[in-house]
């Protein structure tokens, strides 16, 4: 790494290295961060089948998308909402569906952030949904993401001191 010293009274090469590595931890503070906040608009969901079907969605912070706008659309007319809602306090919809085929759910939340999701209804289609009741676990992304963040804040934290290691070793 090398730095620009420009000489100004009162400020020394300490000054300016301090103020590289600070402009440099800032930064990659900042790309954590940002990664953190994506990672809150993530969406999750759960599909439970019997007579009806039965969908859950929640952020993968584990905030559920309570009294969130639904759109169900029937694979015999995919541009019309064959039903409309909001899900419960929960984030529960359930609907009935009245023919075989790829169903489509929408649950959108006022900015924007949910899921729009294939479902196939119909005498073929397994069940893809964890146990009833069971918690939303966080995913890898979720996991992984913050720890992503912390290795890059360190990697670039040690090399800033090994760089200041070596220009005062130099001297």
């Amino acid at each position: 790494m090398s730095y620009v010293v420009l000489p100004r009274p009162g400020a020394g090469r300490t000054t300016v290295r301090f103020h590289a590595v600070a402009v440099a931890v800032t930064g990659a503070a900042v790309l954590a961060l940002t990664g953190a906040s994506a990672m809150a608009h993530e969406t999750l969901h759960e599909v439970q089948r019997g007579k009806a079907i039965a969908v859950r969605a929640w952020f993968a912070d584990g905030e559920v998308l309570a009294y969130t706008t639904y759109e169900v659309y029937s694979p015999a007319d995919p541009k019309l909402p064959w039903q409309q809602g909001r899900t419960d306090r929960a984030g529960w919809l359930a609907f009935v569906p009245d023919a075989p085929g790829a169903w489509r759910v929408k649950v959108l939340d006022a900015s924007g952030h949910g899921l729009d999701l294939g479902i196939e209804a119909g005498a073929e289609a397994g069940a893809s949904s964890p146990a009833p009741g069971a918690a939303p676990w966080p995913t890898a992304a979720f996991v992984l993401r913050p720890l992503l963040g912390l290795a890059v804040i360190a990697t670039v934290f040690a090399a800033l001191i090994l760089a200041y290691r070596k220009k005062r070793a130099g001297k």
